[in-house]
């Protein structure tokens, strides 16, 4: 989770950064595309750790049910 975390903070810094600053629309383009990867990545992240619970609990429940 610390991943997603580090990933979320750094997609949010980034369009943070937008404001009050004069950019070009090149540099915010780039800016808005970095924070949508590490928003994606994130997302991964999020869904990895989400699969691997459901793992772990699919197999405490098999281990139970014997």
């Amino acid at each position: 989770m610390d991943d997603y975390i580090a990933h979320k903070q750094r997609a949010e810094a980034l369009l943070n950064g937008l404001t009050g600053e004069t950019v070009s629309e090149a540099e915010r383009r780039n800016v808005i595309a970095q924070a949508q990867a590490h928003a994606a990545l994130a997302q991964a992240e999020a869904q990895r750790e989400t699969a691997e619970a459901i793992r772990a609990l699919e197999a405490l429940s098999r281990r139970s049910a014997v």
